[in-house]
């Protein structure tokens, strides 16, 4: 059987999902690139992001995979979904963007099988904790038999200590709903009975805090996420040992948690440390789980592989000189001095912050900050610190960089990728934009950037901007059509060190333009 061309029928009729729409996103740590990366660390033979296939499990309207095609014209993808109103969507959306590396099958899980063809990274978020004991273990199935010898599954789920608490005001809710048919209905009833529950408990106890914080919990959570994750009536979560052993009935092993800082431990106290360091490389999963009690994990994010792949867990110092890195990191002050022992504080988009002394460091922050979103080799890294340094060079500056990014990248402060992103942080004269990214900016301001990352445009002024950038204007014209659809000055709002409102800036609609491009270069959406 082709399944480029065949049309798998779904078993099942209509679903929830064909009835309430569930918004599609991207999400990063599925990103094959990222997959590809935390198999090199371990020791395994990724195939290359460049050239591989992959497979999602309730792919859903297609926001995460579809991306991932549109980077990837060489690679091939399939998704499969129960849903046949989101997979016509996604089809439609494939179409728009003329993608023929992309198949969005209207497929029953239980259906997908070895004619399908073996891939090198599978993909099942969100889907394992929401379907039947028998589709879990047919996802199992999937995972061993469609998975290439050197491939990574990445499978998430609601997990336990946390959602032990989570499922208690779930049944609250579900009690409270059950009888209501309509989405709109029972998600506001369902956030109705938790208020009234969480105000009447005395706020002073331990029931009452947790009653709390779930309902601000809910509170935040969009309608059509509340109706799916939390009022399904057959969302179950489990222990991560309890889902790696039932991998391992079907011949797979743990490879690790795919949010790789979580192996780091810095934060913890000097026990806790001692203890989870004890474990030997036989009982990494057993460490994960213990961490998992301790922090009160409440969703995991597992990758597997064949039990038959042989997996290094030590990990060198000098591994990260074998990546890419790159970081959004800044300086707080940008006229602190760089070439001193004096202290240098840099921000990350996140709001961390880090205190720096040594001047190779410091100036290596500056060129992973400068060159954001591109990601550079070690070597590069060094290079262009030593440069920002007038040329100056110590016999100790591989070591000392080496040793920074280690801690950095395993604290999650400073990205690694095994395979560099394609994408351009200035502009050429005729530039252009991500294609995925003009089309989603029609009808919003979130768009995806070429890291696999939702960024929001500013405003509807941008959007209308992106749609300019198609690679056939030049600077010159697009400078022509923005004067004549907003005038000759652009005012730029401005907010000050907290926050708050500030004088407006005025430039002129050239000056906008060069600023603009600037931005939507930073967001990651420049390919020319």
């Amino acid at each position: 059987m082709n399944i480029q061309t065949e049309h798998r029928q779904a078993s099942a009729g209509p679903t929830p999902y064909d009835e309430v729409y569930y918004p599609g996103h991207v999400y990063g740590l599925t990103h094959p690139n990222h997959l590809a990366t935390i198999a090199a660390v371990y020791g395994m033979q990724p195939a290359p992001v460049e050239r591989c296939r992959v497979l999602e499990l309730g792919c859903g309207v297609g926001g995460n995979l579809l991306p991932m095609a549109f980077q990837y014209p060489d690679s091939t993808f399939v998704g499969v979904d129960l849903s046949r109103v989101t997979i016509e969507r996604g089809q439609q959306n494939v179409a728009t963007l003329g993608l023929s590396n992309i198949k969005l099958l209207h497929c029953d899980i239980m259906n997908v099988d070895a004619s399908f063809g073996q891939f090198d990274y599978i993909i099942a978020h969100g889907v394992y904790s929401w379907v039947p004991p028998a589709v879990r273990e047919k996802m199992m199935t999937i995972f061993k038999q469609n998975l290439a010898p050197q491939g990574v599954c990445y499978v998430s789920y609601n997990a336990h200590p946390f959602s032990h608490m989570r499922d208690m005001v779930r049944d609250m809710m579900r009690y409270h709903t059950r009888r209501l048919t309509s989405m709109k209905e029972k998600v506001g009833q369902a956030r109705a009975i938790l208020k009234f529950l969480s105000e009447g408990s005395k706020a002073s106890s331990v029931h009452g805090a947790v009653m709390r914080d779930q309902y601000n919990r809910v509170l935040k959570a969009p309608d059509e996420l509340l109706f799916h994750d939390d009022l399904d009536e057959g969302a179950e979560a489990f222990l991560l040992h309890e889902v790696v052993e039932r991998a391992g009935v079907h011949g797979l092993q743990y490879l690790s948690d795919a949010d790789f800082s979580r192996r780091y431990l810095a934060g913890y106290s000097e026990e806790v440390r001692a203890t989870l360091q004890r474990f030997p490389d036989s009982e990494f999963m057993a460490r994960d789980q213990y961490q998992d009690f301790i922090d009160g994990n409440g969703f995991r994010r597992t990758l597997l592989c064949h039990d038959n792949v042989s997996l290094s867990r030590q990990i060198d110092l000098d591994f990260v000189t074998r990546f890419h890195l790159l970081s959004t990191t800044s300086p707080v002050d940008p006229d602190a001095s760089v070439t001193d022992d004096s202290a240098m504080e840099f921000e990350n988009e996140d709001g961390s912050r880090i205190t720096v002394t040594n001047p190779l460091l410091k100036a290596a922050h500056l060129c992973l900050g400068r060159a954001w979103p591109r990601a550079l080799s070690f070597d590069e890294l060094l290079d262009g610190a030593r440069a920002l340094l007038g040329g100056r060079q110590a016999d100790d500056d591989q070591k000392a960089l080496t040793e920074a990014m280690f801690i950095l990248a395993c604290s999650g402060e400073v990205s690694f990728l095994l395979s560099r992103p394609f994408l351009l942080t200035e502009a050429t004269e005729h530039p252009q934009a991500s294609l995925l990214a003009r089309k989603q900016a029609q009808t919003g301001p979130l768009v995806t950037n070429l890291l696999h990352q939702t960024v929001q445009l500013e405003d509807d002024r941008t959007r209308d901007f992106l749609q300019l950038l198609d690679g056939a204007r030049s600077i010159d014209q697009i400078t022509a059509e923005m004067t004549e659809r907003f005038g000759p000055t652009i005012r730029i709002d401005q907010k000050d060190k907290a926050g708050q409102p500030a004088e407006p800036l005025l430039l002129s609609t050239q000056e906008g333009v060069r600023r603009s491009l600037a931005v939507v270069g930073k967001l990651g959406l420049l390919v020319a």
